[in-house]
């Protein structure tokens, strides 16, 4: 069994738009990496209930809740956030409303272990919550700026296929090169090392 090994950073968030869920099927958008990830903190929490019959515990019931995760970044650009929160342009001025639909991505990124090697992670449908970016703070007559972050939620949902929230894979457990294979990862949502080989194809 191999021992848990430290994460040390993290980087390559890359999220794609989900342009289709139905019929049991989900189809992505073009890749957008998003720069300057300083954290990734999963939200998932979890715990057991216990079915009690004959005088005894009968059933234990396990499950996860929360899932998701929350993203502390250097900024949210305004491109993103009008991707996030759905939003578009009227003449460069961006409206917010209250009557706003949900907007589903799927997301990866990969986090950087002390053994020099990499976890890759992704969600495969979900959407994010973030607090508005119009406040503002009065400008520091000397000193060095302050430095500020932007954080936001993702809150994941079941892939109607199959049920699945999430997946993650560890480098060395599969045996091709990792070039190519973060190549399909951060541009296929859907990829799983040996597809090239059943597909007769390797994109490399």
């Amino acid at each position: 069994m191999k021992k848990p090994l430290p994460t040390i950073g993290v980087d390559k968030y890359t999220f794609f738009a989900v342009t289709e869920d139905e019929n049991g099927t989900i189809t992505y958008g073009n890749p957008y990496e998003l720069k300057g990830v300083v954290e990734v903190t999963p939200t998932d929490a979890g715990g057991s209930d216990v079915f009690d019959a004959d005088n005894g515990a009968y059933d234990v019931y396990t499950y996860i809740e929360k899932i998701g995760h929350e993203i502390v970044n250097a900024d949210i650009p305004s491109e993103v956030e009008l991707m996030w929160r759905g939003l578009k342009r009227k003449y460069s001025v961006v409206d917010v409303g209250t009557n706003m639909s949900p907007v589903y991505f799927g997301v990866t990124w990969r986090v950087l272990k002390s053994d020099g090697t990499y976890r890759y992670v992704r969600y495969y449908k979900g959407s994010y919550s973030f607090p508005s970016n119009v406040g503002g703070k009065t400008k520091p007559s000397s000193g060095a700026p302050n430095r500020q972050t932007a954080k936001a939620t993702f809150t994941a949902v079941q892939r109607p296929s199959d049920g699945l929230y999430y997946s993650f894979v560890d480098e060395g457990d599969f045996s091709m090169d990792r070039e190519v294979f973060e190549r399909n990862w951060f541009s296929n949502m859907t990829y799983y090392p040996g597809d090239e080989i059943s597909s007769g194809s390797w994109e490399a």
